[in-house]
């Protein structure tokens, strides 16, 4: 299978993966509520600086980082596939039923600008609650997402943080009463989903706890940050900046440093800090890269990347225009027969966590800031998987599928949704995955290895007195 020989020699470099182990604030206190309105706090906004050695970036090249670096803005397991150029089903309408809009006042927008762009521009529902449908259907649109990577994400939204009866999630915070199917309780929608979908890490957003639960505003900081990570001069013109996987895994190594040295409640649980938060700087190249006639394997400029996330100004004094992400006029999509697909999530995420070990993180701080401890990947699994093996050929993504499909009925409990609907759910695009990559049954899960994380339980809630949809 030619995945599978790509993931394994994406890996040949590295024998074993090594867990960074990373002191302390006392005294804070779990919020019930986020914090009212849409603004980042003093720390959010407080540019931390990360060098090269703390993030563990070799000073030199190796064989894992050549790696990383071949990577093009098509995706490591699509390398050099995204050749041809077909302006009539590459071209994303931006006129006509798709122009721009900004959203109403009760418009719900939240932490994803990709999520965004297409709410604005009518390819998700412009009031931000799709379903798996729209979903699959807009995503694929605009940006060439597969059905079973949409399908999958749009019903993880639904059954944690959505309502699994009528089938709608929020791109942003809670879904309206009125359209409520009589769950067991209001869901809180992907902005107030803090580690079942929603995680720490993010490139734009600060963590939820070091912002008072807020983690759908963005940091002009921590963007500047992002923008200026990539090749060129950011204070020059946007157009000549350049950014590529290679580059965001650089950045999403110094940002998971940043968390764990300001966050005492960092937390990375197996979907949405392992998986998503990483995936997320991965997905800006694969979705947001203009594949142009010129340019038909895809570029990121810092014009569109600041169009993308609502951005005006210039470098670094940026302006955030909560709401208003775009898509920029004149862009292609990736080809249609290039789509992005669940598989190709991990074949991007295995070069990455091999040549930049800092982006790898299942675990969290356990007392206090800077006192990272990593899962025990074999006592969680009953030996089945383990550090030195996780990353040898499909394992990761067996693991990932398999730990998944045995937690997700425990993490469901106590949630606002049927516990074996809302499992039935997930399971239906999970379970073809697993089969897919010839996953063998895993027979031990044992979720006491989380207790001893502080930010485990960290789970802010909308505020009702000054909640705001769309941001």
């Amino acid at each position: 299978m030619k995945a599978v020989a790509l993931l394994t020699c994406a890996f040949t470099a590295v024998n074993a993966f090594p867990f960074v182990l990373d002191h302390l604030d006392a005294g804070i206190q779990k919020r019930d509520y986020a914090q009212a309105g849409c603004s980042t706090s003093a720390l959010c906004n407080k540019y931390i600086a990360v060098s090269d050695a703390q993030a563990s970036i070799p000073a030199s090249e190796n064989a894992a980082t050549r790696v990383s670096k071949s990577r093009d803005n098509c995706g490591f397991l699509h390398k050099g596939q995204c050749t041809t150029f077909d302006a009539a089903s590459q071209r994303v309408s931006t006129t006509g039923q798709y122009a721009y809009q900004s959203p109403g006042p009760n418009d719900i927008r939240g932490p994803c600008p990709g999520l965004n762009a297409a709410a604005n521009h009518g390819y998700l529902k412009r009031s931000g609650l799709s379903d798996i449908t729209n979903t699959i259907t807009g995503l694929g649109n605009l940006y060439g997402m597969s059905v079973d990577l949409a399908g999958f994400l749009a019903a993880y939204a639904i059954a944690f943080d959505g309502d699994v009866v009528t089938q709608q999630w929020s791109i942003g915070g809670p879904l309206p009463a009125n359209l409520l199917s009589g769950a067991l309780g209001r869901p809180e929608g992907i902005s107030y989903s803090h580690n079942n979908y929603e995680g720490d890490t993010s490139i734009g957003r600060c963590d939820a706890y070091i912002n008072g639960g807020d983690a759908h505003s963005l940091s002009t900081t921590r963007f500047a940050t992002a923008y200026a990570s990539g090749t060129g001069n950011p204070s020059g013109n946007p157009k000549s900046m350049r950014y590529t996987l290679d580059t965001m895994s650089r950045l999403a190594a110094k940002n998971t440093i940043r968390s764990i040295s300001t966050n005492p409640y960092y937390f990375a649980p197996l979907f949405s800090t392992t998986l998503v938060a990483p995936a997320a700087y991965n997905f800006v190249i694969n979705f947001m890269s203009n594949h142009s006639s010129a340019v038909p394997g895809g570029y990121l400029d810092g014009a569109q990347f600041k169009t993308f996330f609502g951005i005006s100004g210039n470098y670094p004094n940026f302006v955030w225009n909560k709401g208003q992400e775009r898509i920029p006029d004149n862009w292609y999509k990736r080809p249609v027969a290039v789509q992005y697909n669940a598989v190709d999530v991990f074949g991007d995420l295995i070069p990455e966590f091999a040549a930049y070990p800092a982006t790898f993180r299942f675990g969290g701080n356990t007392n206090g800031v800077n006192t990272y401890t990593g899962v025990d990947i074999a006592n969680l699994t009953g030996g089945a998987y383990n550090a030195q093996t996780l990353f040898q050929g499909n394992n990761f993504g067996c693991f990932f599928l398999q730990t998944e499909q045995q937690a997700i009925p425990l993490q469901l409990q106590g949630g606002v949704n049927d516990v074996a609907k809302a499992t039935a759910l997930v399971l239906k695009y999970l379970t073809p995955l697993s089969a897919k990559l010839g996953c063998p049954a895993l027979s031990k899960y044992d979720n006491s290895v989380f207790q001893k994380y502080t930010g485990k339980s960290y789970a802010p809630t909308a505020n009702p007195s000054g909640y705001r949809a769309n941001c």
